[in-house]
């Protein structure tokens, strides 16, 4: 029992660090082994794995699990006819490890104390990242042109990393009370200074879209709730208008023309590539991660040596990759996974809702398919979903 125990515990802390470390995994590498991230998954795994062996019971998935994995299988069974073999090999490593991570986090947090702990963790990474982002703009180390980040990441995931730790911040900033709640809003704001240094456009609109969570959730939430929830968005909107540096204002007050007939920094050469792609590989796809091979007849090599095209629109990577098979696999998990967000209770709906909304947003000019946040967040709806047909658990 005691070695049950041990294994249990051990697991698990691991996969709280895991989730903490998955704002700044680009940040800390370990030379041979790869970032901080991986190195704790794999740590992690191995543990929950002998913890289950141990104990000789296994979780039994549920549908979302079930079309994660047929996901995860698909974009494997695709490089028998990739355009590029090798990419696809790669990515398919990458979906096993965070199909892993899904399974996981599926047979442990299994209570509303336990989702609660990772939620915690995933904002605890982010306040850091946003700390070091504030640190690197105050001593002028430009990630891009008079834009800033954490140490290896692009401001644009970065940016999207906190929107969506901000929409955690909301949720948690209702469950606490005293000093807890104090910490959370603190790195709310943190999060919301940092987003506005990434000059990100599609992040300042993902971050507002959190208004979802104040909608919502605004019967049940206090009156100081509520007004913390509108302070915070209005910080976001005054800071993107005036308190933002002068050039991420600038870049910032650009949304609106790019939204009317901008070429979001070229990537609507990128995606029409990609519908060029599809229409020629509709059904079976050009194979995952193969998209920047499969693209160079229309798009030629980067400019730039060891540069590669990405898809900048998860939905239409997924299409082009994968082919309507493919897309409609996950198609079907997003939908499943939305359709246990809104039959949630009030408050984990307002949650599980917005964090969707906010991600639809974050990733329609990011390529997230096989990022750990998006896995993380596929994995937290689920065991909410089975919490809430599940009794008391010790």
């Amino acid at each position: 029992m005691r070695s049950k125990s041990f294994l249990d515990r051990a697991a698990w802390v691991l996969l709280c660090a895991l989730v903490c470390s998955l704002p700044l995994e680009k940040s800390v590498q370990f030379p041979g082994l790869g970032d901080i991230s991986r190195v704790i998954g794999l740590a992690a795994f191995a543990t929950g794995a002998a913890a289950v062996a141990w104990r000789r019971r296994l979780r039994p998935p549920n549908a979302a699990l079930l079309l994660a994995a047929a996901f995860v299988l698909w974009s494997g069974l695709t490089w028998r006819w990739s355009a590029s073999p090798p990419a696809t090999a790669a990515r398919f490593v990458t979906l096993v490890q965070l199909l892993g991570m899904v399974w996981l986090v599926w047979e442990l947090c299994r209570t509303a104390t336990a989702q609660t702990r990772l939620l915690q963790a995933y904002l605890a990474g982010a306040a850091v990242s946003s700390v070091w982002t504030i640190v690197r703009a105050a001593e002028n180390r430009q990630t891009y042109w008079r834009r800033y980040a954490t140490a290896g990441f692009d401001p644009n995931d970065l940016a999207i990393t906190l929107a969506l730790a901000l929409t955690v911040a909301f949720y948690l900033s209702a469950r606490s009370r005293g000093l807890a709640a104090a910490l959370v809003r603190l790195a709310a704001v943190l999060a919301i200074v940092a987003i506005l240094l990434t000059a990100s456009r599609t992040a300042l609109i993902a971050g507002l879209l959190n208004v979802l969570f104040v909608i919502l959730a605004w019967r049940p939430s206090t009156l100081t709730q509520r007004l913390v929830s509108i302070g915070l968005l209005l910080l976001l909107i005054l800071g993107s208008l005036r308190f933002a540096p002068a050039a991420a204002r600038e870049r910032l007050a650009t949304l609106p023309a790019e939204v009317a007939g901008g070429t979001f920094h070229n990537r609507t050469r990128i995606w029409k590539a990609g519908i060029r792609l599809f229409t020629h590989h509709p059904v079976r796809g050009v194979g995952a991660g193969a998209y920047a091979e499969a693209a160079v007849p229309w798009l030629g090599r980067p400019p730039l040596p060891g540069h590669q095209y990405a898809a900048h629109n998860t939905f239409l990577s997924v299409l082009v990759e994968t082919g309507a098979v493919g897309f409609l696999i996950w198609g079907m998990l997003l939908a499943t996974l939305a359709w246990f967000s809104w039959l949630l209770s009030s408050s984990e709906r307002a949650l599980w809702f917005t964090f969707l909304a906010v991600w639809a947003v974050g990733v329609f000019t990011l390529t997230w398919e096989h990022r750990k946040p998006t896995w993380l967040m596929f994995a937290l709806i689920m065991t909410a979903w089975a919490r809430a047909f599940e009794g008391r658990e010790p």
